[in-house]
């Protein structure tokens, strides 16, 4: 059960998305929720870290004292709106705030969750995203810019029956168990080549009544598969994509989407929550 939510602002965009997104988890499994404000550009010590696409990816900037001030406080106030009526809330903020903050409250939560990079003019936030796949052991949940709201009704998994699709299945059973539909999508392989039949029957010993569903990209190329899952996901009007994330050396490769992860991150619509 999730009952200790991590949600991490950077004072622009991301902390509407972020905040908004960990109060609809809250609602759903009655969670206190962790609000954490991290500083960005040169001057606050975020910038670095994560490969990602270069679609529609914009430069870090080097913000000045007075800007990052406005950003803590763009993320005070998404608090004190959003997350502070939460019971058992709290809020953490410092000027020398680090990734090190973001890791240590992210090992000790259920979920963190992240405003979605590149929605942000100021800071793409690729060292975040890297940190808390990584380093906290902890499923990461993107926040689109609309978070949505209610109960997450219907998810789909992203299955190709590798340890870290197994993974991010195990962080997402509590949305599973209260999903009223769950669709297990195998994209570009045969469902029985990656053990999806087997997998449904096993949720549905917890209850899950899962689908198992599978679509041909119709080309190899990871573009290909990331573009196919992303159309599934929104056609459907899903609530929740679940997705392993693989290696670092790999450009962080879901499904092996290789190339394609950005456009995945960046363009997902729907809250993605992913685990390593």
């Amino acid at each position: 059960m999730i009952k200790s939510v991590l949600a991490v602002s950077e004072g622009g965009p991301d902390a509407a998305m972020s905040f908004r997104l960990a109060a609809r988890v809250a609602a759903q499994f009655e969670s206190a929720v962790d609000a954490l404000h991290l500083p960005v550009g040169p001057a606050g010590g975020m910038v670095g870290g994560l490969a990602m696409s270069g679609e529609a990816m914009p430069l870090v900037m080097d913000l000045d004292d007075d800007r990052l001030e406005a950003r803590g406080k763009e993320s005070g106030r998404a608090y004190q709106e959003l997350i502070g009526p939460i019971k058992g809330a709290t809020y953490t903020a410092a000027k020398t705030a680090t990734l090190d903050a973001l890791v240590a409250m992210g090992r000790c939560s259920d979920l963190v969750v992240l405003g979605r990079p590149g929605s942000d003019p100021e800071n793409v936030a690729p060292a975040t995203v890297e940190a808390a796949i990584y380093e906290c052991a902890r499923a990461v949940l993107i926040a689109p810019p609309t978070a949505g709201s209610g109960a997450f009704g219907s998810v789909v998994v992203a299955w190709n029956g590798s340890m870290q699709a197994a993974r991010a299945l195990e962080y997402a059973l509590p949305f599973l168990e209260k999903a009223a539909k769950v669709t297990l999508l195998v994209v570009g392989s045969k469902p029985d080549d990656v053990g999806a039949s087997y997998l449904a029957r096993n949720l549905g010993r917890r209850g899950i009544n899962a689908s198992v569903e599978a679509i041909d990209p119709g080309a190899v190329s990871g573009r290909a598969r990331g573009r196919a899952l992303l159309a599934y996901t929104h056609d459907k009007v899903a609530d929740l994509l679940v997705m392993g994330a693989y290696g670092r050396g790999q450009v962080m490769s879901f499904l092996g989407l290789g190339g394609a992860t950005g456009k995945v991150i960046s363009s997902c619509r729907v809250p993605l929550l992913l685990a390593h």
